[in-house]
């Protein structure tokens, strides 16, 4: 009789899917940004969701009688919760939404799912087994999109000189400070006077009055962050047609961008490498900075991870609110600290600022007051449609970063170099993005490129793009004779052929 009980309960199917439907729309998420964000951000979010689902399994099984229905009612729940963002996203794309109504319509479903689940008298045992496998099934899909991604950025690089981050300690007291400021989707001034009908002006005056060489209808050599970046601290161009995953997807321009030959070549020659944080995972640190700045804010809960986890779930309604003023602060921090950095060492220092402005989310106003955007998603598509709010975040980037010009130069003993750039221009929404028109290409490609560069170089007066900026200053500094390579501009598409050079449809981009 007791071998019999002992197999009847072996037979039972373990109640393991309220753990598996709790963590899979965490990592959902985080695999379809994989590489994007750093596994280790997992962990508060798993930590937290696995100890409330055991706590709630605990607590229901104490108010209901049948506690494998108690599984099923967790598993709704979170799903229903978790999916909510998703729903809503979906849509409000073909119909105008109140969250009250989708609200309600999610909590008298889960209200209906308790009831069903607190009067049934089935045994569910195999329901249970369904739903575990399905929750296996679920998180496999995840692990493996996550491993595949991962196998594909291991992608080794020649870089110049050491092939570790060793920061060095060489003295040195001669060499100007650098300042390497990226400003993520700062229009040129072609795309501010055609898309927004704005004129830059007054900006642009301050930079030329202030010796800035402000590169005429200026244009990156890719028109996303992740090449951009991936080439101008590494003073190559990206060889796509042999190597069409590394433009297709991102995780080799991640490894690039964060072992970048740029900072490496300053590390070994003395400088003391300086970060500030950005927000966005592959800029927000790096191991061969000696400090960076605004550190504080890179703390687990205020990752894209959980700003995205968040953002997705029923409390979409009122997640910017919970966030908006982290991000404010962190933007003033790194503004701030931008200005005084230069006191805080004895040697040189090479900074690197990625600041997530203008681009969304539109957090500021003209004057810097308090704006609460629409979302937190740094990678919300359509980002200028807003022309407004747009406009408002670029003028005070403008304002702020004056402001810092007028400190820094007044104030460094040996007059220092200051490259400030966009990563590409526009984001708006391309209707086909395989085959965008010229007029979108030109709106994409236009950006701000500004050269404070004390000593006069004739290879400004060029059409330099930033391949090109550190090839000038390493020479400039350290007596090197890089070759100056071609100032192409590159389209990539997500189908064969991948990538397309756009440098003769660019050429015809007039500000007048």
């Amino acid at each position: 009789m007791e071998n019999t009980d002992m197999q009847m309960k072996l037979k039972q199917a373990f109640t393991l899917h309220p753990f598996l439907f709790s963590i899979f729309p965490i990592l959902f998420i985080f695999a379809m940004n994989s590489q994007e964000i750093k596994f280790n951000e997992l962990i508060l979010p798993f930590s937290i969701i696995l100890s409330l689902t055991f706590v709630i399994v605990l607590a229901l099984g104490i108010v209901f009688k049948n506690k494998k229905a108690v599984g099923f009612i967790v598993s709704i729940g979170f799903l229903l919760f978790f999916s909510y963002g998703h729903i809503h996203d979906l849509v409000s794309n073909n119909f105008e939404l109140r969250h009250f109504v989708l609200e309600s319509v999610f909590v008298v479903f889960f209200v209906i799912t308790v009831f069903y689940f607190a009067k049934t008298k089935r045994k569910l045992n195999n329901s249970i087994k369904i739903a575990n496998t399905i929750g296996i099934v679920l998180i496999a899909i995840s692990a493996m999109n996550i491993i595949s991604d991962n196998i594909q950025g291991n992608y080794s690089i020649d870089f110049l000189g050491t092939s570790e981050n060793i920061i060095t300690t060489t003295i040195i007291s001669d060499k100007p400070d650098v300042y390497y400021i990226i400003l993520d989707a700062y229009a040129g001034d072609y795309a501010l006077k055609n898309y927004f009908g704005y004129e830059n002006n007054e900006f642009l005056s301050f930079l030329k009055e202030n010796n800035f060489h402000v590169v005429p209808d200026a244009k990156p050599n890719y028109g996303t962050t992740f090449l951009s970046l991936a080439s101008s601290l590494n003073i190559q161009h990206h060889n796509c047609l042999e190597d069409a995953n590394f433009c297709v997807g991102t995780s080799k321009a991640f490894e690039m961008i964060q072992n970048n030959k740029v900072m490496k070549k300053f590390n070994e020659e003395g400088y003391t490498i300086v970060n500030s944080y950005s927000g966005w995972t592959p800029t927000r640190d790096f191991d061969i900075a000696y400090s960076n700045l605004c550190g504080r804010y890179s703390a687990t809960i205020n990752s894209e991870l959980t700003i995205t986890i968040i953002g997705k779930s029923m409390l979409n309604p009122i997640y910017v609110k919970l966030f908006e003023d982290v991000k404010r602060d962190q933007v003033l921090c790194v503004f701030s600290e931008l200005e005084e950095v230069h006191h805080s060492y004895d040697k040189p220092i090479f900074v690197f600022s990625h600041m997530v402005l203008p681009h969304h989310p539109y957090v500021f106003g003209a004057n810097g007051e308090d704006v609460s955007p629409e979302t937190l998603e740094i990678g919300w598509q359509g980002l200028e449609n807003d022309k407004e709010g747009y406009l408002n975040q670029l003028k005070f980037t403008n304002k702020k970063i004056q402001h810092f010009i007028t400190k820094v130069i007044d104030e460094s003993e040996i007059p220092p170099i200051i490259i400030i750039q966009g990563d590409h221009g526009l984001k708006s929404e391309m209707k086909d993005i395989q085959n965008p028109t010229d007029q979108e290409l030109k709106e994409r490609f236009s950006i701000l490129n500004a050269y404070y560069i004390p000593t006069k170089n004739e290879l400004l007066d060029q059409n330099i793009t930033p391949v090109n900026s550190f090839r000038i200053i390493i020479n400039e500094l350290f007596n090197e004779q890089l070759e100056m390579l071609p100032n192409t501009n590159y389209w990539t598409v997500p189908d064969p052929p991948y990538i397309k050079e756009v440098t003769h449809i660019l050429q015809g981009n007039k500000t007048n």
